[in-house]
């Protein structure tokens, strides 16, 4: 798993919902939620919350790139070592997690987030149990992975 990688599925929630695409004209709630700073600020929350939780969010995240077998390969490496992914995804996202590398990355990935995508990645924050925040945030970065 590239560091990138395990950079840009650490965001997939934000990334997700920010490329989405709506044939409707943008409204109060759907409004580019960056202007205001509200969705690099929930970025940087999530990305900070993911290296809070990093031993239920490494995990997670490697069975779901495993699911989809994203990158091309996943899936037989965790199904022959499970464990030695995760430790390298670990290695990785112990560098793609300092501060400087979470606002440079939520800077360059949230431009186009809305309200309404905000709320939602805000949703997940709300869980106090790392294990209910992982799992709340899990599909959404796994839908990413499908498209």
């Amino acid at each position: 798993m590239s560091r990138s990688l395990v950079l840009v599925l650490a965001l997939a929630p934000i990334v997700a919902t920010a490329c989405a695409s709506s044939e409707a004209a943008p409204t109060a709630k759907t409004q580019s939620a960056s202007s205001t700073g509200d969705a690099q600020a929930a970025c940087v929350e999530m990305m900070t919350r993911n290296r809070t939780c990093t031993d239920d969010f490494i995990p997670a995240l490697v069975d779901a790139r495993a699911r989809h077998d994203k990158p091309a390969g996943i899936a037989e490496s965790v199904k022959t070592d499970r464990a030695a992914v995760i430790a390298k995804a670990n290695a990785e996202w112990a560098e793609d997690s300092k501060d400087e590398a979470i606002a440079r990355t939520c800077q360059a990935m949230t431009e186009h987030a809305t309200s309404a995508e905000v709320d939602g990645v805000r949703a997940c924050l709300a869980k106090e149990s790392c294990g209910d925040y992982v799992a709340c945030t899990t599909p959404m970065f796994e839908a990413r992975m499908t498209k």
